[in-house]
């Protein structure tokens, strides 16, 4: 195990982030120089090589914790709605808002985020471990949205809800292929109308 993996609750190891994160929104990633942030920290080089083998590595641990606080605080604003009424929210409509915008720039710089912070996790076992939670609660919650709108009827009750949830999140992952070659990326209102097919397959017949 890498060493300081371990520290998942490191004071220092999230000074260091916080100080990335600092320098990162002042200089740009591209400007973000390791003596500013261990500077910014308060701390030594040695304890940054302590926690992340290299700039790339704490980096990459600063902008996935950025994305895992604004995922926490969707999650809560989830919670409170599904907490009132689990079938207020339709994870079809969620997977179908992803699939009607894959060229607007927020949804492209999002989807841009999550698979950055997925491949820095492969190599960052504190931020493994703090995305997998996150994860599992956002799969959870569609879950339990996905039964009460099988409960319901409007939902397919012969679907998997934790495979259905699976997929609606995988809807925002898929279209990152044409983000690396543009030149295959299809008609806008074509991938819409296919995608409507395919999440109205779910629907429960009225």
């Amino acid at each position: 195990m890498p060493k300081g993996h371990d520290h998942v609750d490191s004071e220092a190891r999230q000074r260091l982030i916080d100080a990335a994160l600092v320098i990162i929104d002042r200089d740009g990633v591209d400007g973000a120089r390791l003596r500013d942030i261990v500077q910014e920290a308060s701390l030594t080089t040695g304890s940054l090589y302590w926690f992340f083998k290299n700039r790339r590595m704490l980096i990459n641990a600063a902008l996935a914790h950025r994305y895992i606080d604004r995922m926490q605080r969707v999650l809560a604003q989830a919670e409170a709605v599904l907490d009132a009424d689990p079938g207020a929210i339709d994870p079809l409509d969620l997977a179908m808002l992803e699939a009607a915008q894959p060229t607007n720039p927020e949804r492209v710089q999002a989807r841009r985020e999550r698979i950055q912070v997925l491949a820095a996790a492969l190599d960052d076992e504190v931020l493994a471990t703090q995305l997998a939670e996150v994860t599992r609660t956002f799969t959870r919650q569609l879950e339990d949205a996905i039964r009460d709108n099988q409960a319901k009827g409007r939902i397919r009750g012969d679907i998997d809800p934790t495979a259905l949830a699976v997929l609606v999140q995988s809807t925002a992952v898929g279209y990152a292929v044409t983000d690396i070659a543009d030149d295959i990326a299809p008609d806008v209102d074509q991938w819409v109308a296919l995608n409507r097919i395919v999440i109205n397959a779910f629907r429960a017949p009225s």
